[in-house]
């Protein structure tokens, strides 16, 4: 197939491109970064940005499948409306040249964070409402975007959306927040842990499931892709376990990590970075769903995440093939 894809660069996309290649498929990938001198065998680039229509309309042009993975992400606390207007308009500029462009299938890469966590301890699937969260946050954006590209299901395209959790595994190159804290818990760099915790799913099975719904699956549907659910408790206990050496931190209270936060944001103004945490980012932790369901997708898609311990492990191994770790 020709497959047209946004955010190959991202941390599933460098994994998925890869699995695409491997099955045969021709790739016109996205880029905002100046067009390199060469590209791989079936690799084709397509310089632009996601409010640029022309750029949009060379990319999805001769494609069978367009796979929108591309989105600004943020944990910050403020509302941004240039966030808010790069993944929504882009969203939309996107499929509605995908659309006019003749594209079969529609593949959009949405969030477990479209969606209401609540009520926490009650199974959740893709009949959740979508997250009421302040306007012009990234949670916001998620859902509106999803909303936006399953509009365009229909008059001979095929839209599906899928929705992962916390993304974890290998290959992580940046890294990722949750690499970091991977990285850093082993490497004894923090020295306590936030209440809570999140979702965490393979990125190769996101990757797996990508796949799949180039040729499975419902149009005009939702997918969630969940794992397991783990506290930081446990994931640094597992580190532990992995490394051989037990590594026990101390949870801080709610109260003082919020009563914290007027000096983390000072501290990151004077060094000129992000900061350490955010009460978003807090939130994600405290207030995320623990049974989220993926039957829809193990049904129609073929999802079969592996277990959380299994992914840790590879995680682990990859970051000490890279030198992260040690």
């Amino acid at each position: 197939m020709r497959i047209a894809i946004t955010g190959a660069s991202g941390y599933i996309g460098t994994v998925l491109t890869p699995l695409l290649l491997s099955n045969g498929h021709t790739l016109k990938v996205f880029t905002r970064k100046p067009l390199p001198d060469s590209s791989p065998d079936g690799v084709t680039f397509v310089y632009g940005n996601l409010l640029d229509n022309d750029s949009l309309q060379n990319l999805v042009e001769g494609a069978d499948v367009v796979i929108h993975l591309a989105a600004m992400i943020s944990v910050n606390d403020a509302p941004d409306e240039t966030l808010f207007r790069v993944n929504t308009g882009g969203t939309r500029l996107l499929a509605a040249a995908a659309l006019q462009a003749g594209v079969k299938r529609f593949i959009h890469l949405s969030s477990v964070t479209a969606y209401s966590q609540a009520p926490y301890d009650e199974p959740m699937d893709e009949t959740r409402p979508p997250a009421n969260d302040q306007q012009h946050s990234y949670d916001h954006s998620k859902a509106v975007s999803q909303a936006i590209a399953l509009e365009y299901n229909g008059n001979g395209m095929e839209v599906i959306v899928l929705a992962p959790t916390a993304v974890m595994g290998p290959y992580d190159q940046q890294p990722s927040l949750i690499g970091k804290a991977v990285v850093n818990i082993y490497n004894r760099k923090i020295p306590a842990l936030f209440p809570g915790g999140v979702d965490f799913v393979d990125v190769r099975d996101v990757a797996g499931a990508i796949v799949s719904a180039m040729s499975s699956g419902t149009p005009g549907k939702a997918y969630l892709l969940s794992g397991e659910w783990a506290s930081l408790v446990t994931l640094s206990r597992e580190i532990g376990r992995i490394k051989g050496k037990r590594i026990s931190l101390p949870v801080v209270p709610l109260w003082l990590v919020f009563s914290l936060l007027p000096l983390v944001r000072m501290l990151a103004r004077l060094r000129g970075g992000a900061p350490f945490y955010t009460r978003q980012s807090v939130y994600n932790l405290i207030y995320s769903n623990k049974k989220i369901n993926h039957s829809q997708a193990r049904a129609e898609l073929k999802f079969r995440p592996r277990a959380f311990t299994a992914t840790l492990q590879d995680t682990i191994d990859w970051f000490k093939k890279t030198g992260a770790i040690r």
